[in-house]
């Protein structure tokens, strides 16, 4: 079991600002860091600033130290390669508002502000970005987190070689193209689990239509600017779709489309603009080289873009573990591997997690925001703090000695979703394996009370995770269902004017 004295956090977004304050209050550890590629804390939620430092020529920046294969180097250099190397924009766009509110929004003793809207509860993108920054503040005065630092390799040590954890990052906190450095680490966290991986269906035509730069993910929408006049299909019917088709009916070719193979659990107003149609089948191009969607019972021809709300799948390309081939326990036979490679796993998530945050071969790597929470910010600061006393063990919490008691875990979880899945013919993509559901409200249960057990006064700090809390998270879709009510009822008042 690790008991590690230096921690490495990677990703300045919620989950790692959080984690970074609960290791250092609540854990026992002897140095504990951040470090973040962009040149500013708030991941999915940063606002943009562009960046001075950031250059583009180092065309060799991003292959791996001690390449296992060409394949898996090509893998994470076209991750890399597809973000903007000029802050690496987030999937928030500036007219962003959120869908949570305030009290689940709030670190454990750092409340969150309330709008200053009486009809509009929900903060903005600027707003939660401001309580990010706020927060980060004495952390990145502290000298615990270092921005422009972009890690692009994370590998196990073996036992023999002192164990650990290699990181090699690049460092662009100073004008140049960059600086590798490679550092040891007792133990890594990694945030940086979702929401640089666009999730897309497997569906006949979709590669090819791809390459003609028609397709898009919510990952890059910054608006409904440049789609006046034109036709557009959105894919999905959760928040992001639904945003991004209300955005367009005012400006788009009418009808916009929006298919999904399922109504909607999101809430979003009614809109004679918005056609829902079932799930597509396939795509093709014209004689126009215009788009072709099929759908069951019809085709909408002349497309002009095709847009997808669909989500994100889990995947995090720089990190290797070590795998001991299967007729041998001798250190020599071990090989570095990735963990996550974005399809072979199935069901979709990062594998061999105890309680979704500890890797269970090896307990000094841990994931915070693997779970897909309905407060995510409070599933956070929770799962953060209970790491925060794994890792302090003894005296912290105590978790199963040997790793197949803790692989367990992932297996009762997998038969869970397995039963969900076969209910319907039809399942969901929500039906997945880090997202808990119904069995989230349990699970936080559980993983509060061993905290408060390992540290009794963090039950007056940590949020309560009780059904009355509970009862308040499910109000706020009606609540969110009336602020866009308000929200359509001032756009026309001032539209009037």
């Amino acid at each position: 079991m690790a008991n590690p004295r230096r921690v490495l956090i990677i990703g300045g977004g919620p989950c790692g600002l959080v984690t970074l304050r609960n290791l250092l209050e609540r854990g026992e550890f002897d140095d504990v860091q951040l470090v973040e590629r962009r040149d500013n804390i708030g991941g999915v939620w940063s606002v943009q600033v562009p960046s001075l430092n950031h250059e583009k020529s180092d065309t060799n920046r991003y292959q791996r130290p001690d390449p296992q294969t060409s394949v898996e180097n090509e893998r994470v250099k076209r991750h890399h390669d597809d973000q903007s190397h000029e802050g690496w924009p987030s999937p928030a766009y500036p007219a962003l508002i959120g869908n949570v509110i305030p009290e689940f929004l709030s670190f454990s003793g750092s409340p969150f502000p309330a709008p200053p809207r009486q009809d509009q509860p929900f903060p903005t993108l600027r707003e939660t970005y401001e309580y990010l920054a706020t927060f980060a503040r004495p952390l990145l005065e502290s000298g615990k987190i270092r921005l422009h630092h972009e890690v692009i390799d994370v590998a196990e040590v073996q036992a023999e070689e002192g164990g650990g954890w290699r990181v090699v990052m690049t460092d662009r906190s100073q004008a140049g193209t960059g600086v590798r450095m490679e550092e040891r680490w007792d133990a890594v966290v990694i945030t940086t689990v979702w929401y640089d991986n666009e999730y897309y269906p497997d569906i006949e035509g979709l590669d090819d239509l791809k390459q003609t730069g028609r397709v898009r993910h919510a990952k890059t929408w910054r608006g409904p600017s440049g789609y006046e006049g034109k036709r557009v299909v959105v894919i999905g019917n959760a928040n992001s779709a639904n945003e991004m088709a209300a955005q367009l009916a005012p400006v788009a070719q009418l009808p916009i489309y929006r298919s999904a193979r399922r109504t909607s659990i999101f809430p979003s107003l009614p809109d004679d603009r918005i056609q829902d149609v079932g799930p597509v089948l396939r795509y093709s191009q014209n004689a126009n080289e215009n788009i072709v969607v099929h759908l069951d019972d019809r085709t909408i021809d002349d497309v002009d873009y095709v847009l997808f709300g669909t989500g994100y799948y889990p995947d995090v390309p720089y990190l290797r573990i070590l795998r001991r081939a299967a007729t041998s326990e001798r250190a020599a036979s071990c090989s570095l591997v990735p963990l996550t490679d974005g399809s072979s796993v199935w069901p979709a998530r990062v594998p061999s997690l105890y309680r979704h945050v500890v890797y269970a071969r090896n307990t000094s790597l841990a994931f915070i925001g693997a779970v897909l929470s309905f407060i995510p910010f409070a599933m956070a600061d929770l799962t953060s703090t209970w790491l925060a006393l794994v890792w302090s063990s003894p005296g912290g919490i105590d978790i199963p000695p040997t790793i197949e008691e803790r692989l367990a875990d992932e297996q009762a979880r997998l038969q869970t979703l397995h039963q969900l899945r076969s209910e319907t013919d039809n399942p969901s993509n929500l039906v997945s394996f880090h997202f808990l559901q119904r069995y989230e409200l349990p699970y936080a249960k559980e993983v509060r009370a061993e905290c408060v057990q390992a540290a009794p006064a963090l039950g007056d700090i940590v949020a309560r995770w009780d059904d009355e809390q509970d009862a308040r998270r499910f109000a706020m879709y009606g609540t969110k269902l009336n602020s866009l009510y308000a929200l359509a009822s001032n756009t026309a008042t001032v539209s009037r004017m």
